[in-house]
């Protein structure tokens, strides 16, 4: 995949400031010294990171030439380096490094990769001793629909399979919890029922206005089943 086939999602997504702090909030709290974000697309998650990152060395990629230029650009400084990277392919991870960062994350990537435990292998293979990892991914397989295929997700996962395959990656499991309870609802909606290949942009926009009160429910109980699954990993 040289290219993302879902930019008008991606694009649609970029506009979810209060979800985009949500997931911030719910994925930055492990990420320390030198990191790497994987899948950095349109820089949604990359100018977050930096800035609450500031003293870090980080380094943005992704798999498309086009948003890596764009992440040039847009980043580009003695202290942020921007590399193409696609995970199923042995010599983006030579040319950017291994063992070199001491977290690394990743943010609705790893579903885009055919072969996502080469991609996991590697990844490890990328941190320090004792480095972190940590991902987000698409979850439940009855929720996968024309959405899914249209943005080239190979597939969602189930907490058990995604677990496996980290742990078979040489990763500890620091935790891990869905995340994203209403989400469920809506992709459901659009992709299963009514066969849209592409998410409503008034639909999403609604959806960002509700986060506060999501985040609240979500807390008080205990995130039991989500659109998401957030893994916290560490290298052993």
């Amino acid at each position: 995949m040289s290219e993302y086939e879902g930019h008008e999602n991606l694009e649609t997504a970029v506009k979810r400031k209060n979800f985009t702090k949500w997931v911030s909030q719910e994925t930055f709290s492990e990420l320390k010294g030198d990191i790497l974000e994987i899948g950095s697309g349109l820089g949604t998650y990359s100018q977050q990171i930096i800035n609450n990152f500031p003293n870090s060395k980080i380094t943005l990629t992704d798999i498309s030439p086009k948003y890596v230029k764009n992440l040039e650009n847009t980043f580009s400084s003695k202290l942020i380096d921007v590399f193409k990277l696609d995970l199923n392919n042995k010599n983006d991870f030579k040319k950017i490094g291994y063992e070199k960062f001491d977290s690394i994350i990743a943010i609705n990537v790893l579903e885009h990769v055919k072969d996502d435990l080469f991609a996991l292998s590697e990844l490890n293979k990328m941190l320090k001793k004792d480095g972190v990892l940590i991902i987000l991914v698409p979850a439940n397989k009855f929720l996968y629909n024309v959405i899914d295929k249209n943005i080239g997700h190979w597939r969602r996962y189930s907490k058990k399979e995604l677990i496996t395959k980290i742990k078979k990656s040489n990763f500890n499991i620091k935790n891990s919890y869905s995340f994203n309870m209403l989400g469920m609802l809506g992709w459901y909606l659009n992709g299963n029922i009514f066969k849209k290949t592409e998410i409503n942009k008034n639909a999403s926009s609604l959806f960002d206005k509700t986060v506060p009160i999501m985040k609240v429910i979500e807390q008080i109980l205990r995130k039991p089943i989500g659109l998401s699954i957030i893994c916290n990993c560490q290298k052993f």
